[in-house]
């Protein structure tokens, strides 16, 4: 037996897999975030499903859960962001660097879905961008 198929038959043996699909251009920011953690994307992504399973709850729930914030109420008036679309999203994120929004996210609650994107996540650079891919959801 070759080196290779030793690998593969023990990590067979012994581990299980998950397969994981992100939007293109995450990934890359995934490496960067484990990569500033000196650990791999592999511990970095299983570090962050362990810290869940070892505290008995899980801080993605509790935020799904939340009600926007006061600041998060600002930022989807200054998007002009309607109400019906405002009662369709889970969770939003703004990337900032120097002071300067460079990157909006936007999570669809569960049974929505957003069609351009073809899932319910939203992600674009430009507010006038968010505001056109947005009116584009609705429920499945």
């Amino acid at each position: 037996m070759n080196r290779t198929e030793y690998k593969n038959r023990h990590r067979k043996e012994h581990y299980d897999s998950i397969l994981f699909v992100f939007p293109k251009g995450e990934k890359d920011r995934i490496k960067q975030a484990a990569s500033k953690l000196e650990m791999s994307v592999n511990e970095y992504l299983y570090a962050l499903v362990c810290d869940d399973l070892v505290s008995g709850k899980s801080r993605l729930g509790e935020k799904l859960n939340q009600e926007f914030t006061e600041e998060q109420q600002a930022l989807l008036d200054k998007w002009q962001v309607a109400q019906k679309y405002r009662d369709m999203i889970q969770r939003m994120h703004v990337d900032t660097i120097n002071g300067m929004n460079k990157h909006y996210t936007i999570e669809l609650k569960k049974g929505y879905i957003n069609d351009v994107t073809c899932s319910r996540l939203i992600q674009c650079d430009k507010t006038a961008e968010l505001r056109r891919i947005i009116v584009k959801s609705h429920k499945k």
